[in-house]
């Protein structure tokens, strides 16, 4: 007898690049755990590629096709599961992940309007999949037989009408009984030089946000892998990773918040000082637990960032979205902890939270920029299926009005000519915010993005807060004068304000039909469609940085006026403007190897702007002026006679 021939399908789109390059860890558990159950009576293929997924089905169908199911996946999960019923019919689609309807009777509704989904594994996946498996060692693969009988952890359809669930099943607390996917070599495929590892050292979060899977009631309980297994997985991950990876990855929703957290950082820190690897750590660092955060993160030498996702300053809307139990002053008070140890430092803000006005969330805009924080990541709030935000009791309670778009990147076409795109459903009102103040609140964010994140006009953000001047009176400004702008800058503004509106589509079903249309592919390919706004405009702006900085510098001595600053200041802010247009100057350049600006200064700009200098500018006043040349990459300084 055969062993019973299955298919794990993590997916990423790589149609314009990788859009998610971490291992398929989740798929990994399934699989290891299954072999682990099973043994040679199943065969067990992980995919991550979608043209591989697609090339493999056509050559030989499984006889289970199981598909995680992520708002960045989930419609090419189920083209294929469309694809599958053309070529093997009898195949048994199984989905898994959190991208399901909190709501019982909204998951009902789910699963009657997804009839490609024959079972879905409800929380963790590893004993719901292996449960189906042994169902079908015991009655055959026969669809109609299978669904006779609820499958523990498993929800499924039984006809148009009926959806059958089996046993809710409690979630593991000894995490080890789950096999290694990356110690039994199931995920050994994937050391490919393209994607990153992703480890996992508990699962858990003791947070309720109502935007996150996270939130949900039922994985508050934090669990444990052990620490030695998760050393040896980082000794195995070393050996086997290959260039030009660099990269390692956490699942984690509160990496460095545990103590434990600590012992596993100087194991890595031990790896980095033998094998040179890793010299990049993505995590989504703790909300709380400062000490343990920054103890964690100066042993790891600035090659981790620290991640601070306060998604908003404002006591009203924390405590709406049940985040008010995360200490945000613990969280904003790290900046300063590690600006001297060169830890980049991130920050999240969600726009149309509920409860949030336009005021409120400019002004935790201005909170955090004022903060110093490295990139400033500001987001639309998204309504996820598996969150309490997307119920419908929650819509009502705070007005949500929503709208849809295409999620950047998330798109591809299938060996059949079917073209597959990612929508993601956006709240652009609320009963606290109007759509218009929506809009006026993203120009915030693009100019933010320019001027605050990558730090280039940092020497200028340095000066303000030197001469006591809100920073992000700046910022503001800089929105509010936009119709004086140079009038390369006015276009791209324009450009963005016209197509943040452009993107948004009333319904669903309108915008995928829209979509999928081979025409549309052909904007999608070439970027006249469903791309990022903020940052395409972005690089647009990036290519005319001389005069975003001409009009910046021409804002900030207005908001010096305002504020009466001493005149001496007035003089700085012309050396730092010199200074920051030889940061900036001609970025993306072809010839900027050779196209070396020269400026004479007053003051040692250079030994000013260190973080570990403290003292104010007046005392770098040189004796003779000084030229210096900006040679490439910007932030490289040479003195010159």
């Amino acid at each position: 007898m055969r062993p019973l021939k299955i298919y794990l399908a993590d997916l990423t789109y790589t149609t314009l690049s990788l859009a998610t390059e971490a291992f398929p860890l989740n798929i990994g558990f399934v699989g290891a755990f299954c072999k682990a159950r099973f043994g040679s009576d199943v065969e067990i293929t992980p995919f991550k590629y979608i043209d591989d997924l697609d090339d493999a089905l056509h050559r030989s169908a499984p006889d289970v096709l199981g598909m995680s199911n992520y708002p960045w996946n989930h419609h090419v999960g189920i083209e294929f599961f469309r694809m599958m019923r053309e070529i093997s019919p009898p195949t048994v689609c199984v989905m898994g992940g959190p991208n399901i309807p909190l709501d019982d009777n909204l998951r009902t509704r789910y699963l009657l309007t997804e009839p490609e989904i024959d079972f879905y594994a409800y929380l963790e996946g590893e004993e719901p999949f292996s449960n189906l498996v042994a169902r079908i060692f015991d009655v055959g693969l026969d669809k109609d037989t299978l669904k006779r009988e609820p499958v523990p952890g498993m929800v499924h359809r039984v006809s148009d009408g009926e959806v059958m669930k089996g046993l809710f099943l409690s979630r593991r607390r000894n995490l080890d009984e789950i096999p290694s996917p990356y110690l039994t070599g199931f995920l050994d495929r994937f050391f490919d030089g393209r994607l990153s590892p992703l480890l996992e050292t508990n699962r858990g979060c003791p947070f309720a946000c109502t935007f996150c899977h996270e939130g949900n009631d039922l994985i508050t309980k934090v669990n444990y892998f052990s620490v030695d297994r998760v050393k040896a997985e980082l000794d195995y991950v070393v050996d086997h990773v290959r260039e030009p990876v660099h990269n390692l990855m956490f699942a984690d929703p509160n990496f460095a918040m545990y103590e434990r957290d600590y012992e596993i950082c100087d194991y890595i820190a031990a790896l980095q000082r033998k094998h040179n690897w890793p010299t990049n750590i993505f995590a989504s660092t703790g909300k709380n637990k400062k000490e343990r955060i920054a103890a964690a993160l100066r042993t790891l030498r600035g090659t981790m960032t620290l991640w601070m996702s306060v998604q908003s300053m404002d006591e009203v809307v924390l405590k709406e979205i049940k985040r008010d139990n995360i200490s945000i002053d613990t969280m904003m008070s790290l900046p300063q902890v590690f600006e001297e140890f060169g830890v980049p430092t991130y920050s999240e803000l969600i726009l149309a939270l509920p409860g949030e006005t336009y005021e409120s969330h400019v002004r935790s805009v201005a909170q955090v920029v004022e903060a110093g924080i490295d990139t400033v990541s500001l987001y639309t709030l998204m309504l996820l299926h598996g969150t309490e935000l997307a119920l419908p009791s929650t819509r009502a309670k705070y007005g949500l009005k929503s709208h849809f778009r295409i999620m950047p990147r998330d798109f591809g076409k299938l060996s059949n000519g079917r073209v597959v795109v990612e929508i993601e459903e956006v709240v652009t009102a609320t009963d606290t915010l109007s759509f218009e103040e929506y809009q006026k609140a993203r120009q915030i964010h693009l100019v933010v993005n320019v001027v605050c994140n990558g730090k280039g006009f940092g020497p200028l953000f340095k000066l303000f807060k030197e001469a006591g001047v809100p920073f992000f009176d700046l910022i503001h400004g800089t929105v509010e004068a936009m119709a004086g702008a140079p009038e390369r800058v006015r276009a791209i503004v324009d450009s963005f304000r016209r197509l943040t509106r452009e993107e948004l589509w009333d319904s669903e079903a309108d915008l995928r039909e829209f979509a999928t249309r081979h025409e549309s592919y052909e904007r999608l390919l070439n970027g006249g469609l469903g791309t990022n706004l903020i940052q395409t405009h972005l690089a647009k702006s990036l290519r005319i940085m001389e005069d975003w900085t001409g009009f910046l510098f021409q804002v900030a001595e207005d908001v010096f006026a305002r504020h009466n600053v001493a005149a001496s200041r007035k003089a700085m802010l012309e050396e730092v403007k010199r200074f920051c247009q030889g940061r900036v100057h001609n970025l993306w350049g072809e010839d900027r190897g050779a196209d070396v600006p020269v400026y004479a200064f007053h003051y040692d700009l250079p030994a000013w702007y260190v973080p570990s200098n403290k003292s104010p500018l007046e005392d770098f006043r040189l004796a003779e002026p000084r030229r210096l040349a900006f040679k490439f990459p910007p932030d490289v300084l040479a003195e010159t006679n």
